[in-house]
């Protein structure tokens, strides 16, 4: 292989060096300043031939330029942007945005030092962030091939996953294998990568969910994959190490399948089943940290996560019998009172009204006649009047 290049180096009289970001068994990333654009930090992607030979280097450019110019068109806030392709001294670069992060497999670190992993809610949330992205590019038929937690970066701005370092290095690699079937490569790392990628160098989706589940796993648990990985039994025994809940197993153990066709096929299955794992099932669930819903996803199926919303389920009492139940349920059923149409009470109304009207009318002439009979009782009386004397009396 060949050595790194100096830092401080400055190529294409625009791009200095200034550290060496990783290294792989395809190439090197370098941090770099874009002197072009004010100092900007960018990250270059060198790919490092297998073989100096004429034929060789002419098939690796041409790849390099193909599958350069499709990664270029991709647009995603979580994928790191590609600006610019370039050759010097028979060396390959790709230039693409740099992310200010930490990768998972730091944050994994720095919980370790305080004796604590990822929760089953952390590696919800880091599923439903990141799965958008996966399907962003399988649906435009690019494969990661490379998903590990040092491959997925926090981003320090607003702490969402950004998928890097991914597409062309590994992809030229593996095609480069298919046209000199004599050089053995091995794309992905060991541990992460599934069977079919180590042993023939293809990837499909489900490969790539394959990795992102093992990625999950190392953080739930702490360990490192061969910790994990029953190498005779060809299963993953991770289960004993964390806890989560039987449907989130579930779905992880599927995604780690063996087979490629045991697995789920494509991000869309993934999320459908993730939507009602997602679901909150108890209290402790419901944190200030709970996964958000997963937005609609670039897939044909358009498929989306959303809100989580009440069951419509209709609840059976547990312990009774669907006809024990039944009297049980018509008798809630049933009102409790009749209720009057309007014209029902309308008319009750002026009843009331005529009613109370006829008690009083009788009322009053029963108290008049009975004033009359009083007064026919009382005898008349004589009163002498002042003014008439009375007749002489004769003796």
């Amino acid at each position: 292989m060949q050595l790194p290049i100096p830092l401080q180096t400055v190529l294409q009289d625009r791009y200095r060096l200034i550290d060496i970001l990783g290294q792989g068994g395809f190439g090197r990333t370098y941090l770099a300043e874009d002197i072009g654009r004010f100092n900007e930090l960018c990250a270059l992607k060198e790919l490092i031939p297998f073989q100096r030979k004429p034929d060789s280097l002419i098939s690796a450019k041409q790849l390099f330029q193909k599958e350069a110019s499709i990664l270029y068109k991709i647009h995603h806030p979580q994928i790191p942007q590609f600006r610019a392709t370039f050759e010097q001294d028979e060396r390959l670069f790709l230039v693409q945005d740099y992310v200010e992060g930490k990768t998972y497999w730091k944050l994994l670190q720095e919980k370790q030092a305080k004796g604590k992993t990822f929760t089953e809610i952390e590696a919800i949330q880091l599923l439903q962030q990141i799965l958008p992205v996966l399907a962003h590019l399988h649906i435009r038929g690019i494969i990661h091939r490379d998903i590990s937690p040092d491959n997925i970066i926090r981003r320090e701005i607003d702490s969402k996953p950004v998928l890097i370092d991914f597409g062309v290095v590994n992809e030229i690699a593996t095609r480069i294998q298919a046209i000199n079937p004599a050089v053995k490569t091995t794309v992905g790392k060991l541990g992460y990568a599934p069977i079919e990628q180590m042993q023939t160098g293809r990837a499909y989706a489900s490969s790539d969910l394959y990795s992102l589940a093992v990625s999950i796993i190392v953080l739930l648990t702490g360990k490192q994959p061969p910790e994990l990985f029953d190498d005779e039994q060809f299963i993953w025994n991770w289960q004993g190490w964390t806890k989560v809940s039987q449907e989130f197993a579930a779905l992880l153990d599927r995604m780690l399948s063996y087979k490629p066709s045991d697995r789920y096929q494509s991000v869309a299955e993934v999320a459908k089943v993730l939507q009602s794992v997602a679901t909150p099932q108890s209290p402790e669930l419901q944190t200030p940290d709970s996964p958000q819903p997963l937005g609609a996803l670039p897939t044909e199926q358009n498929f989306s996560l959303p809100a989580t919303a009440p069951s419509q389920v209709n609840t059976i009492a547990i312990g009774r019998r669907p006809d024990e139940l039944k009297p049980i349920i018509t008798k809630k059923l049933q009102p409790t009172a009749t209720k009057l149409s309007i014209w029902e009470r309308w008319w009750a109304i002026a009843l009331t009204f005529v009613a109370v009207a006829l008690i009083a009318g009788g009322s009053s002439l029963l108290f008049v006649s009975w004033l009359l009979s009083q007064n026919n009782q009382v005898e008349p009386q004589t009163f002498p009047s002042p003014l008439i004397s009375e007749p002489p009396t004769s003796n």
